[in-house]
């Protein structure tokens, strides 16, 4: 049994697409779509012209890692998949093909290859299917699959990062858990890249997140060089975009925030840390960083601030 979990918010014209590419799949899978707080008519569509749907509303704006959060918690599916409401599933055997990448106990989750085509015909996250199993540590979060019980186990995304960075919050999660992020080969997503974004917010979530992604996950002795590794890079990335005074502000919201959840920290281990600092720069095979890793652990549950 497979899961479906879309996030929208305001993309009425997009989310039908995306839903009728769903369910148009190979596979049967539940299919949710968990609404944050859209002005438009998104439920009475949803209800009138999809009724196999299960929609949900949020009243107030929680953002896409809370509902991805929440519709998790709504099904006990094997697999779960968090798609965006600008990603239309153009091959009907994308979901098939990617439930196949889970041949292995360490696969904890799978990426959906894509292209953004309103911009180019490159294709991001993505391998060969070839039989090897290619770890990476990053995804997109509306883009991916997820095995349900290495999900579970990492904690789910941190609801209060909202979005931004919550990708890597996650990836390391996993790692320290024992799964790997796998590279797939499904036929790609086309990512329409919605023009309804905040920039101004996303600004501001860029240096706040990644401050607490440092705190929260990276251990002693490393936190002591990249908190204000990060704290650098970002005021000069600031400096040189004209966004100092957004970046500013995102820090110090990072900062704050620490104080606020200050006895919340668990940081991975050392030797995850460290893993995922490779992987970072580089995919690399399975085989090759397996004896880096640490045991599956299925029930190392983690708070993910819901």
């Amino acid at each position: 049994m497979a899961a479906v979990i879309i996030p929208t918010h305001n993309r009425g014209d997009l989310l039908k697409k995306v839903l009728d590419s769903v369910l148009a799949q190979t596979i049967a899978a539940e299919v949710y779509v968990m609404d944050d707080a859209s002005t438009e008519e998104t439920g009475a569509m949803v209800t009138r012209e999809y009724p196999q749907v299960i929609y949900k509303r949020e009243n107030e704006s929680k953002g896409p890692a809370f509902q991805r959060d929440k519709g998790a918690a709504l099904t006990q599916a094997e697999t779960l998949f968090t798609i965006d409401d600008d990603c239309i599933l153009a091959s009907p055997k994308i979901l098939e093909q990617a439930l196949e990448a889970f041949d292995h106990p360490r696969v904890g989750a799978v990426t959906l290859p894509f292209v953004n085509v309103l911009t180019d015909k490159v294709i991001h996250t993505n391998s060969e299917k070839n039989g090897k199993i290619i770890a990476t540590f990053d995804f997109n979060a509306g883009m991916v699959a997820f095995r349900r019980e290495a999900y579970i186990a990492a904690g789910g995304f941190r609801a209060f990062l909202f979005m931004h960075v919550e990708e890597s919050d996650l990836a390391i999660r996993l790692m320290d858990c024992g799964y790997i992020v796998r590279l797939g080969w499904s036929d790609p997503i086309e990512h329409m890249e919605s023009p309804v974004r905040n920039m101004t917010r996303l600004h501001g979530l860029g240096p706040r997140n990644q401050v607490l992604y440092s705190y929260y996950n990276v251990p002693w002795p490393y936190l002591a060089g990249q908190l204000p590794a990060t704290t650098f890079l970002y005021l000069r990335h600031g400096i040189r975009a004209g966004t100092l005074p957004l970046v500013l502000r995102g820090l110090l919201r990072g900062y704050v925030g620490i104080m606020h959840k200050f006895f919340e920290r668990k940081p991975v281990s050392r030797s995850t840390y460290r893993l995922s600092r490779v992987l970072k720069f580089r995919s690399m095979p399975l085989e090759e960083i397996e004896p880096m890793m640490r045991p599956i652990n299925r029930r190392h549950a983690r708070e993910a601030g819901h």
